[in-house]
């Protein structure tokens, strides 16, 4: 009897053992994904303004007016400090240039026919003013008779507000009589 239960017992430890050594078979399987981010830079219209002499107001989701207020004093005929501070949401997922130019070059007499801010007999049809700009940690100011007035050159994508600054000087030759414009773009190219 007791040389059963030993080999009941050998069979019991056995069969434990036994399963253990199988092999259990399974499938296996695996899925790539794979997506691609296009180089991308958005722009949105001013959330916040701040300026003296001069309002703006948008005319779309991605363009303003800025009108100013007085433009000349009413007796000198001279121009009058004006000033407009934007602020503007930009999104640039790559390295990237950000331009800002102008369409004269400054404030010009519509229908006039000097570019200049030199005096004709004694009155002037055209006023330059400053571009101030601060993005993505970088700062620039320039006039708007530069070329370009305001480039910055940004080794990495950015996200954050662009301050942009316009300001018109007072003073200097008076200006002939007439309505005065200027078309200024904010351009964000992607690096090749």
């Amino acid at each position: 009897m007791q040389r059963a239960a030993l080999m009941l017992a050998a069979v019991i430890c056995a069969a434990p053992t036994a399963s253990l050594a199988q092999t259990v078979n399974f499938g296996r399987g695996r899925l790539d994904m794979t997506g691609t981010a296009p180089s991308a830079c958005v722009i949105s219209a001013p959330t916040s303004v701040s300026g003296a002499n001069a309002t703006v107001a948008a005319t779309g989701s991605q363009s303003a007016q800025i009108t100013i207020t007085q433009l000349v004093d009413q007796t000198t005929a001279q121009p009058m400090a004006a000033a407009i501070n934007l602020s503007l949401p930009i999104i640039c997922n790559t390295a990237h240039t950000l331009t800002v130019t102008t369409a004269n070059g400054g404030l010009a007499r519509v229908g006039g026919n000097q570019r200049n801010s030199n005096a004709t007999n004694g009155f002037r049809e055209f006023v330059p003013y400053q571009v101030a700009a601060a993005w993505a940690g970088h700062s620039v100011n320039g006039t708007s008779q530069s070329s370009p007035p305001v480039s910055i050159v940004v080794p990495d994508g950015a996200a954050g507000e662009l301050s942009l600054t316009i300001s018109v000087q007072p003073g200097g030759a008076p200006l002939v009589a007439g309505a005065y414009s200027d078309s200024l773009v904010i351009q964000l190219q992607v690096a090749s």
